[in-house]
C-alpha cells in the first residue's frame, strides 16, 4: 500500500479506530479517523490480508478542538478529537455492530446509550506511570512516556492529588526506577487520595522512596503493592441508600454518575421484575450486591480478590445487611458448587472482566431461575456470551449502552435476559 492512499472512512470497530477499503479491497484499520470522514493514509503495518494505518483528516465536519495539551501523544482518550454527540452515536454503532457480527441480533432489543453526569472530570481513579522522576501516561501505541500536569477527565479530587505528588516528586534527589506506576483514587467529595504504588520487579525501596511514601502520607493513604494494609485505608463510596468501602488496589468503577446510573438500573430493574433472591458473579466489593440488600432481596455472590471481599463483608456489616454471603473464589469453579448443589436465584448479575465469562455460562444459566443481567466493558466478548446464553434458552429482553468513560471508545454494555417460561 502506497502512503497517498485516500479513502471515505465507513465505521468504527472494536478498539475505536475507523475502518474503510483500500482499492484492492482489503480493510483498513485506521487510527485517528472517524465515519464519513475523508483521510490520506500513512501506512504503519501492512497485515497482507488487512493494513493498519494512521490518518491525516482531509475532511470531516464533526471534529473539535481538543483542550488537553497531549491530546495528540498521549494514548488515553482516543476520541477526544470527536464531538461528544458522535461519539455516543459512534459507541451505538460499534455495540450493535458486535451484537450482529459476534452475537447473530440483527435488531437488538430497545438497544439506548444511559449518559449522566459531565464529560470532563468524571475519573475517580486513573494509572500513571513512573520513570526517573517523571509521570504521565503511555504514548499512543507505545510505552513511551508522557508527562502530564494535569488530566482533563480527572476529578477534581485526582486532579489535586496528581498536584500533591509531582511535588512530592519534584523535591529532593529524583525518584529512581523502584516504582512502575501508581493508582490514584478518590471518593467523591473527599479530599482525602488513596495512592497505590506498584514497584519495578526485582527493585528495592531506596531512601528517597520511603521518604516521598512518608511525605504523601501525611494528607493521603499510601500504599505500595505486596505490602499490608490496614482496614483504616478503605474508601468510602456513596451510592444512594447504601455506601461501598473500597481497598486500595482494588476495582471500583471510575465514572460515579454514570456508574450510579447503572446501579439504580440493576436495582429498579429487579423490583419491576419481582426478584427477590441474587446471586452476583464478579461481586467485586458489592457495587451491585450492597443497593440489592439495601432494597430488601437476599443474596450470595463470588469474588476473586480476598481484599474486594473483606471490604464488602465489612460494609454489609456496618450496614445491618445479614441476609447475605460472600465468598473468595474462582467464579466458574463457585458457580458450578452452587449449581451441582441445585440451587437457583431469582436475579443472576454477571459482570465478568474483558475476557467475558465464557467459562462459566452453563453453570450460569443453571443458575438462573427467572432473570439474568450481564454487564461488560467489551462488546465482543459481551456478544459472545451473550449468544452462548440465548443458545441455552435465555431470551434476550433489553440491551443498553452507559457512556462510562467519555472523550474514548470504550463503552459500558448491559443486557437484561428471561428465563421463556417466565414470559
Amino acid at each position: 500500500m502506497k502512503n497517498d492512499v485516500e479513502l471515505i472512512v465507513e465505521k468504527v470497530v472494536p478498539g475505536g479506530r475507523g475502518f474503510g477499503r483500500l482499492p484492492d479491497g482489503r480493510p483498513a484499520m485506521i487510527s485517528g479517523a472517524f465515519p464519513g470522514e475523508r483521510v490520506r493514509l500513512r501506512l504503519v503495518r501492512d497485515r497482507k490480508s488487512y493494513v493498519e494505518a494512521e490518518a491525516e483528516l482531509l475532511e470531516g465536519e464533526r471534529r473539535v478542538t481538543p483542550g488537553c495539551p497531549v491530546a495528540a501523544t498521549c494514548g488515553g482518550c482516543d476520541w477526544i478529537p470527536l464531538e461528544l454527540e458522535a461519539q455516543r452515536e459512534h459507541k451505538l454503532e460499534l455495540l450493535r455492530e458486535a451484537l450482529r457480527r459476534t452475537g447473530g441480533f440483527d435488531e437488538p432489543p430497545g438497544l439506548r446509550i444511559v449518559t449522566a453526569g459531565e464529560p470532563w472530570g468524571y475519573r475517580t481513579r486513573i494509572r500513571l506511570q513512573l520513570r526517573g522522576g517523571k509521570v504521565g501516561f503511555h504514548a499512543a501505541g507505545s510505552h513511551d512516556l508522557v508527562e502530564i500536569e494535569e488530566c482533563l477527565v480527572s476529578a477534581p479530587e485526582v486532579g489535586a492529588a496528581l498536584s500533591r505528588l509531582r511535588r512530592a516528586l519534584g523535591r529532593g534527589t529524583p525518584l529512581g526506577d523502584e516504582f512502575a506506576s501508581v493508582e490514584i483514587r478518590c471518593a467523591p467529595g473527599s479530599s482525602r487520595a488513596t495512592y497505590f504504588f506498584a514497584r519495578a520487579r526485582g527493585r528495592a525501596l531506596s531512601a528517597r522512596g520511603r521518604a516521598l511514601l512518608a511525605e504523601l502520607g501525611r494528607e493521603d493513604v499510601v500504599v505500595v503493592e505486596g505490602e499490608p494494609g490496614t482496614e483504616a485505608e478503605l474508601e468510602r463510596f456513596e451510592l444512594g441508600e447504601c455506601y461501598l468501602l473500597a481497598a486500595p488496589g482494588t476495582f471500583t468503577q471510575v465514572n460515579w454518575a454514570v456508574n450510579r446510573a447503572l446501579v439504580r438500573e440493576i436495582v429498579e430493574g429487579a423490583r419491576r421484575r419481582g426478584a427477590r433472591s441474587f446471586a452476583d458473579l464478579y461481586c467485586g466489593s458489592g457495587n451491585f450486591s450492597l443497593p440489592l440488600l439495601a432494597a430488601g432481596l437476599t443474596g450470595k455472590g463470588v469474588e476473586a480478590s480476598a481484599p474486594s471481599i473483606a471490604a464488602l463483608r465489612r460494609a454489609a456489616t456496618e450496614q445491618g445487611f445479614e441476609a447475605a454471603s460472600f465468598e473468595v473464589g474462582r467464579v466458574t469453579e463457585v458457580a458450578r458448587r452452587w449449581a451441582r448443589a441445585g440451587e437457583r436465584f431469582e436475579l443472576v448479575i454477571v459482570d465478568p472482566p474483558r475476557a467475558g465469562a465464557k467459562d462459566a455460562l452453563e453453570a450460569i444459566e443453571r443458575l438462573t431461575a427467572g432473570t439474568l443481567v450481564m454487564v461488560s466493558c467489551d462488546p465482543v466478548t459481551f456478544a459472545r456470551d451473550l449468544r452462548a446464553l440465548t443458545g441455552r434458552g435465555l431470551v434476550l429482553e433489553e440491551v443498553l449502552a452507559f457512556d462510562m468513560f467519555p472523550q474514548t471508545h470504550h463503552v459500558e454494555c448491559v443486557a437484561w435476559l428471561r428465563r421463556a417460561q417466565a414470559a
